[in-house]
């Protein structure tokens, strides 16, 4: 597999998390609460592995710095929506409206990346390049996730 395979994969996976606690009850805020820590963990090991390898790469070339920069402050704002819901507690009325914002702007991030970036990163790195990203990033996320969890 190749980085670009796997970030589409894990973009996926994580819009699909994101769906579905919007789509869950709420009646058990317990088991709700644990499924959002699930998910922020799982965004927090993503965008720091992204960073560490990906846009670590890109942003070292001049000329794409800029769409670097854009993504990271993109993954900034992310970061704040995910902790600003973890909060507030989730029977606030609050709550639902600030994941939904979180949503779309993850949402919104994946479209520009999975349009603009993963294509750079094809033209720019041959496919033994993009399999070694692949591999850093998969050493950084699955560190990340242990860091997260201990």
């Amino acid at each position: 597999m190749d980085i670009v395979e796997r970030l589409k994969e894990e973009h996926e996976e994580l819009q699909t998390a994101f769906s579905n606690i919007l789509n869950a009850d709420i009646d058990d805020p317990e088991t709700y609460g644990r499924q959002f820590i699930d998910l922020m963990t799982a965004i927090e090991s993503h965008e720091r592995a992204e960073e560490q390898t990906v846009y670590a790469q890109l942003g070292a070339d001049l000329d794409i710095r800029p769409i670097a920069l854009q993504s990271l402050e993109e993954h900034r704002i992310i970061r704040s929506l995910m902790k600003d819901l973890a909060d507030v507690e989730i029977t606030e009325e609050i709550w639902l409206p600030r994941l939904v914002v979180a949503n779309n702007v993850f949402s919104l991030h994946v479209q520009v990346e999975e349009g603009n970036v993963l294509s750079l990163i094809e033209q720019i790195f041959d496919k033994d390049a993009r399999e070694k990203l692949d591999r850093d990033f998969e050493m950084v996320h699955r560190s990340t996730l242990q860091q997260l969890r201990s």
